[in-house]
């Protein structure tokens, strides 16, 4: 666990647990919902929201370490690691700008480090692009999904 202060209070950052997901599925049900759907057309949102579900939020989290940030006891965000991949990162759409996103990104590059690993990847959504090219990741490719959509695969040299 993480406490950051910053001008808004104390965010907290600590490993999703079993009581956290649905209020975590929601965060990114909700996110898809608001932010994802200018770039991508509903079939592929109702795709990956049913993708997010408590349920599949649980199998996801058997594979790789998911993490919360929190303020106040709300979920502002959520991000997982696998590896040197960032995976499942979402900001609460009133949250996005104001530096969430860039603590759990910094968080797990922190991580991935102390790890070992040299570089971190992600695919990310259309709508993440200017984001991770903000914080230093330079694009590689893109691919694109049936059921998914299109992602660009992103990385940066830790």
């Amino acid at each position: 666990m993480v406490t950051i202060t910053n001008d808004r209070g104390h965010l907290m950052i600590r490993r999703m647990e079993e009581h956290d997901l649905v209020r975590v599925s929601a965060l990114i049900q909700n996110t898809l919902l608001v932010s994802n759907s200018s770039d991508y057309d509903l079939e592929i949102v109702g795709n990956l929201i049913t993708a997010f579900s408590p349920s599949q939020l649980r199998a996801i989290a058997k594979k790789r370490r998911i993490f919360i940030c929190e303020e106040n006891g709300a979920v502002l965000g959520t991000i997982g690691l696998e590896d040197n991949r960032v995976y499942n990162f979402f900001v609460a759409p009133d949250r996005q700008g104001s530096g969430v996103g860039r603590e759990l990104l910094e968080f797990v590059e922190n991580r991935a480090r102390k790890e070992g690993w040299e570089k971190l990847s992600v695919a990310s959504s259309l709508t993440a692009v200017a984001f991770y090219r903000k914080m230093g990741y330079v694009r590689k490719g893109e691919q694109d999904n049936e059921t998914y959509g299109r992602t660009v695969t992103m990385e940066r040299r830790l």
